[in-house]
C-alpha cells in the first residue's frame, strides 16, 4: 500500500485521505487508487440493499459540452445524436438519459448517463474510456461546442433504501426528484448537483460536487450511521446482482446494443431518423435478430463463475462465455452475465462452463437477479 509520503503511483480522487482514516483496502482501477472495501464486500453490499452505502465515483469523467458562441443547444444535440443512437433531444432541463456511444460498426464506445442543463449537457463516462471518449466528442462536436473535462469536480453516490431520508434531512424537494431527474442541491451550504440515478439496482442519489468539498461533504454525510462507507467489491457485487453492464466486460467496441440487450435505450424517432453511428448494423440486428445475447448465468453449484470461463452445451459444443460472475449475497448464490448463442437461449438443457480446467455445472437465468427498486415517480 502506498505511504501517504510516497509519491503516488495513480491519480487520487479527493476521498483517498477519508479511505486511509477509514481503514480501506486499497487497489488500482482506472488509474486511481480507490477503495476496494472498508468492512467487507458481503457487509458492504448487504448494508446497501437493507440501509444505505456510501460510494466514491469521482475517477469516473464529467464532460460538460457548451453550445459555441451563435451555436444553440439545439445544434449541439443534433450534432451529439450521430454518435448516440438515444434520444437527447426529448430531455428537459434536469433530465437524464442512459445513452451509448457508438461506432460505424454498431459496437458501443462507452456506455454514459447524459443530463440537460439550461445550456449545456452533461456527460458522465467511465474512467478507463475518458481520453478515448474525449476525443471522440471533440471529433464530433467540437465544430459546435466546447468539450470541458471538469477534472475540478467530485462525484458521490448514496445508494439504498434509506438514501432518501439520509439526504432529506439537509432539507429541499427532494422526495419529489424522480428517478433519472436531475437538481441544485444544498448540503449545509455545500452547492451541488443532486440526481435520483446509481449503479446497484436500488434508490438512491449522485451527487456532483467541486472537488474542494468533496472530503467535507463526505464525513458530513457519513455522520449519519444509516450511511455506510462502501468499495468497489460491493459496487460490482450489486451491479452485478441488477444486471447492469460494465464497460470491458459486457460492452466493447465490438458488442452491439442489440446483442448487449440495450435496444431499449434507442426510441422509435432515432430507429427511424438512422442518423447514429452503426445504425444500419444496429438496426438490422433489431429487425432480424443478433447471433449472440447477453444472458445471465446461475450456477449450479456454490462454485462462482468467474469472466472467461467458457460455456459449453452437455455435448461440448462451445456456445458463449463469461463476462462477469461472483457471489451474489443478496440473492445467497453465485451469480454470473455473459453472452451465448441465440440459438441456444430457449433451450432448457444445463450447460457447462469451463474454466482452468475445472467444470461448473450452470443454466441460463433471467436479468436482474433481485428487483430493481428504482423510484419512478
Amino acid at each position: 500500500m502506498t505511504e501517504p509520503d510516497e509519491k503516488p503511483r495513480h491519480n487520487r480522487t479527493a476521498l483517498y485521505p477519508l479511505y486511509r482514516e477509514l481503514g480501506a483496502k486499497i487497489v488500482p482501477f482506472a488509474g486511481y487508487e480507490m477503495p476496494l472495501n472498508f468492512e467487507g464486500v458481503v457487509k458492504e453490499h448487504i448494508n446497501t440493499r437493507s440501509s444505505a452505502g456510501l460510494f466514491d465515483v469521482s475517477h469516473m469523467g464529467i464532460v460538460d459540452v457548451i453550445p459555441k458562441d451563435n451555436i444553440s443547444i439545439d445544434n449541439v444535440i443534433d450534432a451529439a445524436e450521430t454518435i448516440t443512437p438515444s434520444g437527447i433531444r426529448e430531455l428537459q432541463v434536469g433530465s437524464m438519459r442512459y445513452a451509448l456511444l457508438t461506432n460505424d460498426l454498431g459496437g458501443v464506445v462507452d456506455d454514459c448517463i447524459v443530463t440537460r442543463e439550461s445550456n449545456h449537457l452533461q456527460f458522465v463516462i467511465n474512467a478507463s474510456r475518458v481520453q478515448i471518449d474525449l476525443g471522440y466528442l471533440d471529433s464530433a462536436l467540437s465544430k459546435y461546442a466546447q468539450i470541458k473535462h471538469r477534472t475540478d469536480l467530485a462525484q458521490l453516490a448514496i445508494q439504498g433504501p434509506k438514501s432518501e431520508a439520509i439526504l432529506s434531512r439537509f432539507g429541499g424537494d427532494l422526495p419529489k426528484l424522480a428517478f433519472m431527474e436531475a437538481m441544485p442541491f444544498q448540503i449545509d451550504n455545500i452547492e451541488c448537483q443532486v440526481s435520483r440515478s446509481g449503479y446497484t439496482g436500488e434508490d438512491g442519489f449522485e451527487v456532483i460536487v467541486r472537488a474542494e468539498n468533496a472530503l467535507q461533504l463526505a464525513k458530513l454525510l457519513l455522520s449519519n450511521q444509516d450511511l455506510h462507507p462502501c468499495g468497489l467489491g460491493a459496487r460490482d457485487s450489486l451491479r452485478l446482482e441488477a444486471g447492469l453492464c460494465l464497460y470491458g466486460h459486457e460492452l466493447n467496441e465490438t458488442t452491439t446494443p442489440i446483442e448487449a440487450r440495450l435496444a431499449w435505450t434507442i426510441p422509435k424517432r432515432r430507429r427511424d431518423d438512422m442518423r447514429f453511428a452503426g445504425a444500419e448494423t444496429i438496426l438490422s440486428q433489431r429487425s432480424n435478430g443478433a447471433s449472440k445475447l447477453r444472458v445471465g448465468i446461475i450456477s449450479l453449484s456454490k462454485r462462482p463463475i468467474r469472466e472467461d470461463a467458457v460455456l459449453r452445451t452437455a455435448n461440448g459444443d462451445e456456445i458463449g462465455h463469461i463476462t462477469s460472475g461472483g457471489f451474489g449475497p443478496s440473492c445467497g448464490h453465485p451469480v454470473a452475465m455473459g453472452y451465448a448463442s441465440a440459438a441456444y437461449l430457449d433451450d432448457q438443457q444445463p450447460l457447462i462452463a469451463h474454466a482452468r480446467g475445472k467444470e461448473f455445472p450452470c443454466r441460463v437465468a433471467t436479468i436482474p437477479f433481485t428487483p430493481h427498486n428504482y423510484k419512478r415517480t
